[in-house]
């Protein structure tokens, strides 16, 4: 209960500070811009259960790997009819409280496939151009080649301000929010780790200023506008930010997240307060709305599908707009971004062209799961993949057991 009580004192001060500073100036970008709301989509799950047999199979496959210690989480499978979804281990061991399937994670850099998603909606309706600097949007940004696509596809080259922050961050009690981070960025002038534009290095910085954007852009605390134009048109109820202190308060199904198996975690620093890279807690059947709204393009539109899914990046760390592609599949479509942050992970992959989706959200972070082992785990209920006729392209042979250890977040 100490935990939990120090945990609510600590959101409580980032929600001050987080709201005070929203009274910044903002440029003039959001002036006079109006934008189509999205509509009330309330995407429905699969209802459909798969068969018992093969819901015994992956059953097994889970309990037996948190028996030993390696899972401590949510997992869900879904096609377009059929779900599965089962909680393993405890959401609180202190007081030997069980996980469930409407359990809250911090879903950590999952959460950049929401900002990902919040920018290209506004690039489709003209407001933001992808193409352009981000001084044109962020006043006074020092990085005069950086463009808004280079933050997207992590190409900017900039430092991570998880780290540049510290040195001029002094009081580490209080938390710091997007504004503030770029206001040390500008005054700092961080030295940038490679050219812009040349070469991929994934950098939460990118992320936490694609957030300011939105804000510049719309007029509105980043926070905000993603709860009425993506949250609450989804039906994504059970999803909110750090920030928002009663949400989290109110919230019947918090976890803790711990380090290994049993030593927890520290709950939150002064770095929670930026959002955009990070920030957002979740459950694996709010993602699976998230998955389902993106896949009948309700939020991103088909013609923009092709530049979210495109590897801008090399073959090393493959990377689109918001999501990692996997392409050791090469008839097959796979995107999938991973998190890790305050002793949570998750894992969040998607087959849009098959309409299959793979969420695995844990609160101990002992191990993890590869892209093809969970393809495989997920075989057992979809049953092997068959390509398309008339396709010759090689596809990896995936073994039932893989190893398991995947640490990009």
């Amino acid at each position: 209960m100490a935990c939990r009580y120090i945990y609510t004192l600590v959101l409580l001060v980032i929600a001050a500070v987080f709201t005070a500073g929203k009274d910044h100036k903002t440029s003039s970008a959001a002036e006079n811009v109006e934008f189509k709301f999205a509509k009330l989509y309330r995407v429905a799950l699969p209802t459909e259960s798969f068969p018992e047999d093969k819901i015994k199979s992956i059953d097994r496959y889970f309990r037996d790997r948190s028996i030993r210690g390696y899972f401590n989480g949510v997992v869900l499978v879904a096609d377009t009819t059929h779900i599965f979804t089962k909680a393993y281990g405890y959401a609180n061991r202190s007081a030997r409280e069980r996980l469930n399937t409407q359990s809250v994670f911090q879903i950590a850099s999952i959460s950049k496939t929401i900002t990902a998603t919040a920018v290209i909606m506004l690039a489709q309706d003209s407001l933001i151009d992808l193409s352009s600097p981000v001084s044109r949007y962020l006043q006074g940004f020092p990085y005069s080649r950086v463009t808004v696509e280079m933050l997207l596809n992590h190409k900017s080259g900039l430092a991570d301000y998880t780290k540049f922050c510290f040195g001029s961050w002094k009081d580490l009690s209080r938390p710091m929010s997007n504004e503030d981070m770029l206001s040390i960025m500008i005054r700092r002038r961080p030295r940038s780790y490679m050219a812009a534009g040349h070469h991929y290095r994934y950098c939460n910085t990118n992320y936490a200023l694609l957030a300011c954007i939105v804000e510049r852009i719309t007029g509105e605390g980043f926070a905000t506008w993603v709860h009425k134009n993506i949250f609450e048109p989804v039906g994504m109820e059970n999803t909110f930010f750090v920030t928002e202190v009663d949400k989290m308060k109110s919230h019947q199904n918090q976890t803790m997240g711990y380090s290994g198996q049993r030593v927890p975690e520290e709950a939150l620093n002064f770095l929670d307060g930026v959002l955009g890279d990070k920030g957002v807690y979740s459950t694996v059947e709010d993602l699976l709305k998230f998955d389902r709204a993106l896949t009948a393009g309700f939020l991103v539109s088909p013609q923009w599908e092709g530049k979210v899914y495109k590897n801008y990046t090399d073959t090393v760390h493959p990377y689109g707009y918001g999501w990692r592609i996997y392409e050791g599949y090469k008839d097959r479509m796979v995107v999938y971004h991973n998190g890790w942050w305050h002793g949570y992970r998750g894992r969040f992959l998607r087959l849009p062209r098959e309409g299959k989706t793979v969420i695995i959200l844990e609160n101990a972070t002992r191990g993890s799961f590869s892209v093809p082992t969970l393809i495989s785990v997920s075989e057992r209920l979809f049953g092997k993949y068959v390509p398309p006729v008339n396709t010759q392209a090689d596809t990896l042979s995936v073994a039932e057991v893989l190893p398991e250890l995947d640490e990009e977040s």
